[in-house]
């Protein structure tokens, strides 16, 4: 083989037919390029021999870069490139965020690859983390609470689910807020329980270091699509850092359809495998951004994970940064999506409905609500909102944002064409609500 280099090399300053060599590594074998496109010659052992004879065609987009190698000027590519584990820190040195690693490259060319989860796994490691949370009765220490986290600021901040860390029972922090954290590198700090919002079940648990720590980067949800591949990264059972590889499912599954009462979410769903542990662990991308929050799954299926979509945790994170507590406006309002066909089948069903294309319908106006004191009546179809048009119930959360006690002005259509402009003043909804 080395003979057929050297002559390969020798030959390739005389002519411009040849201009590539690289050694085929499972096998021995040489790439060249002729005027009519790239081919593979490959020499396969007789025992797992099945082709004498295969010439590819060879597409330039599959090589990722171009180095110069042993043999000179060749071009030389690898199919695989796997990053040299970081070493451990020390106390005095201080670690670099995650995402600015050099050693880890991410996916390139839109396609899956080999080493495609192993990357995006390896860029958001070194910032999971484990934790655990003592629980007891009168001092006396009967358990604990364990469950994931992800380190999302240089100087400790980790981001979690609520009911890791807080008693939802007495609606109070565990321990008086104690949380035992476990870095991926081994060491371990004592943190406390910044904020904590116990209906979006997200929280903030803030650890002490005299040197940086390796964060995580948060990317968006709003770039998902059902079949987008993702990884669920945790310590299930205090197994530090496993990784779970499965697709998004659905990218707007909403608390409904789950059963859950109370102000409407929505959450990603996935079939990445959940266990106990996992909570509080990021749901990640390719490119090692986290997207998601893992907080539940469902006890009597497999493959059905939800996690809290990332942009509507840091809407939470800035409520936490601003009010210290997220604050959520409240009219009183019941409300249901509307669309082409459910519209048809309201005005086959009952002639005197609005004449509208789109909106949100108001089947319930709760008495004594601030909706109820503006006039809003059953069956009123809301079309525009603080004078932007509205499709959707989370378009209209978006709107109130945080707005509490300031005025709002909504169009409704009623039966026979009427259409009606109201003010509504929203209060602060009952966190227990």
């Amino acid at each position: 083989m080395m003979n057929l280099l050297r002559s390969a090399v020798s030959s390739s300053k005389r002519s411009s037919v040849l201009r590539v060599v690289a050694v085929a590594t499972a096998t021995s074998g040489v790439v060249y390029s002729t005027d009519t496109g790239t081919r593979i010659s490959v020499a396969i052992p007789e025992s797992i021999q099945e082709s004498k004879s295969l010439p590819w065609q060879f597409s330039q987009s599959l090589i990722n870069r171009t180095e110069q190698s042993l043999f000179g000027n060749l071009a030389a590519f690898s199919a695989r490139v796997s990053p040299k584990p970081e070493a451990a820190a020390s106390n005095d040195e201080k670690r670099a965020p995650v995402e600015d690693s050099d050693s880890v490259k991410p996916p390139s060319g839109g396609f899956l690859g080999r080493d495609t989860i192993a990357n995006a796994a390896a860029r958001i490691g070194p910032a999971v983390v484990n934790l655990s949370v003592p629980q007891g009765f009168h001092g006396i220490t009967t358990g604990k609470s364990i469950g994931s986290g992800t380190i999302i600021d240089a100087d400790g901040t980790i981001l979690t689910c609520a009911h890791v860390v807080v008693d939802f029972q007495s609606i109070r922090q565990s321990s008086k807020g104690r949380v035992d954290v476990t870095l991926q590198d081994g060491r371990t700090f004592e943190g406390v329980v910044l904020n904590a919002d116990l209906q979006s079940d997200i929280a903030l648990v803030k650890i002490n270091s005299k040197t940086l720590l390796p964060t995580a980067k948060l990317g968006f949800s709003s770039k998902l699509r059902p079949g987008d591949w993702v990884i669920a990264v945790g310590c299930p059972l205090s197994l530090q850092n496993t990784i779970t590889a499965g697709i998004v499912s659905c990218v707007d599954r909403k608390s409904s359809d789950l059963g859950l009462r109370g102000t409407g979410r929505e959450y990603l769903q996935t079939d990445c495998a959940i266990n106990a542990g996992n909570s509080g662990g990021p749901l990640v991308n390719l490119d090692g951004e986290v997207i998601g929050v893992n907080i539940m799954k469902v006890l009597a299926a497999d493959g059905l994970g939800f996690s809290v979509p990332i942009d509507s945790v840091s809407k939470i994170i800035e409520h936490f940064k601003k009010s210290g507590r997220v604050i959520r406006p409240w009219i009183g309002l019941k409300m249901i999506e509307l669309n082409k066909m459910i519209i048809a089948q309201l005005k086959e069903r009952y002639p005197m409905f609005p004449d509208v294309e789109k909106g949100i319908l108001v089947p319930t106006v709760i008495p004594g609500s601030p909706a109820d004191r503006a006039g809003f009546k059953p069956g009123d179809v809301v079309v525009r909102f603080d004078g932007k048009p509205v499709e959707t119930i989370k378009e209209l959360i978006e709107i109130m944002d945080d707005r509490v006690g300031q005025r709002i002005r909504v169009v409704v259509e009623r039966s026979s064409k009427e259409t009606v402009t109201l003010e509504v003043i929203p209060e602060e909804a009952n966190p227990d609500m």
